[in-house]
């Protein structure tokens, strides 16, 4: 098994722990459990996820795809994907009886700064080859924002110990952080390895205009997360500006999608649909995004919950994963001639759409005055069913590999 398949498998075993976080999350809601605190099992979720899952797979594809192979054997990738997964590891075991105390600040220090090393080299080693292909700008501006994405958190802990945690910079450094993972170093590292699978067979024009409105957007865009401020003009104009670049991307985006060489790109009919799926995620995303221009729907989508957790999974669950289930099933980390595979990844994808039905019922029904707590119920179920897929997922990871030898390094 080679270090790009090693990861692979390594980051589904831990998709399988998110999940089962997320499923204990939910029965906490239900059931007493005393002996779990609700919100430091929220931070162990949300951190482990970040940097146990989605930050260690785009790394490893980034890496695998746009690299030649003389810059991906470098050790030094596998020292900082090695940091990455033991801080991860660290915060996963530490927060949920801790919270935010000493060994979890210092273990998603250290995630951050494991980051830092990661993204330095990956922008020395891009800067080195043809920097001006749509995909290495937007894999640029994806390092770029997962390395300054890291103020968030530094303010967060400067705000906390300074003992005058204003609520307003508390929920800013907040969104700035959500801001730039999602928006940012997520959707652009997606964009990147798609688009370099693709170009130049897809319309070359229409792929350069989508990639530099893409990376344009990201920064203007963050000002939509701030319209819940009191009215400000200049915070407006800067909101419309990055609406303005959405609807470009979009545009480009869809006229990319007429000449995109699905076939060549992908030969398996499940991953194709899974790409679908994720990009799907991406337009409506895109849509909601620009929709919180509008004073009631962004109060909507900062202010109740089951919108804000929609919002979010329909981003980490919908776009990000499911395309990083593709590119897997592409690179043949899944034997989709065995029906066990074909199955385990089914069940995972129609338990992403079921929960972001029932999360989009729950807000609306918020919206109208209406609360229903069968909704609660719902999500629990299907929250089962999210752990048991990405279960089956990390089986039919197993049952693909050929061989169990590592070679590490």
């Amino acid at each position: 098994m080679n270090r790009k398949q090693f990861w692979i498998t390594v980051s589904l075993a831990n998709l399988c722990i998110v999940a089962v976080l997320g499923f204990t999350l939910r029965s906490k809601i239900l059931f007493p459990l005393p002996f779990i605190n609700h919100q430091y099992l929220v931070d162990a979720h949300s951190h482990f996820a970040f940097g146990g899952f989605i930050t260690l797979a785009l790394l490893n594809l980034l890496t695998h795809t746009l690299l030649p192979p003389t810059y991906q054997q470098r050790k030094w990738y596998q020292w900082m994907m090695w940091g990455i997964t033991i801080a991860s590891f660290g915060m996963l075991l530490s927060f949920p009886f801790t919270g935010y105390a000493a060994v979890s600040i210092i273990f998603s220090t250290l995630l951050i700064f494991f980051t830092y090393g990661y993204g330095a080299c990956l922008i020395k080693h891009i800067l080195k080859l043809n920097y001006r292909h749509p995909a290495y700008m937007l894999a640029l501006c994806a390092m770029v924002c997962l390395i300054i994405s890291s103020a968030g958190p530094f303010s967060l802990a400067y705000i906390k110990a300074s003992g005058s945690a204003n609520s307003i910079l508390y929920k800013d450094a907040i969104y700035y952080y959500l801001h730039l993972q999602y928006n940012g170093f997520f959707t652009l590292s997606v964009f990147a390895l798609l688009i370099y699978a693709a170009y130049p067979t897809a319309s070359p024009t229409s792929v350069k205009w989508f990639a530099h409105l893409l990376n344009a957007s990201v920064l203007p865009s963050f000002f939509l997360s701030l319209l819940y401020h009191a009215d400000n003009p200049v915070l407006r104009i800067i909101s419309i500006l990055a609406v303005v670049l959405i609807i470009g991307c979009l545009i480009c985006f869809f006229r990319a999608g007429k000449t995109f060489p699905i076939h060549k790109v992908y030969t398996s009919p499940l991953a194709k649909g899974i790409l679908f799926l994720s990009m799907a995620s991406f337009v409506i995303k895109s849509v909601l995004q620009m929709g919180t221009i509008f004073p009631h729907l962004g109060n909507a989508v900062f202010g109740l919950r089951p919108i804000i957790i929609g919002f979010l999974h329909l981003v980490f669950l919908g776009q990000v994963s499911f395309y990083i289930l593709s590119n897997y099933i592409g690179a043949g980390a899944f034997n989709v001639q065995l029906r066990f595979v074909r199955l385990s990844l089914q069940v995972f994808a129609a338990a992403v759409i079921v929960q972001e039905l029932i999360l989009l019922v729950q807000g609306v029904g918020l919206l109208l005055g209406n609360y229903n707590p069968v909704y609660v119920w719902l999500l629990w179920g299907i929250s089962i069913c999210l752990a048991t897929g990405a279960l089956m997922v990390f089986v039919a990871r197993l049952k693909s590999s050929k061989t169990v030898v590592v070679h590490i390094f």
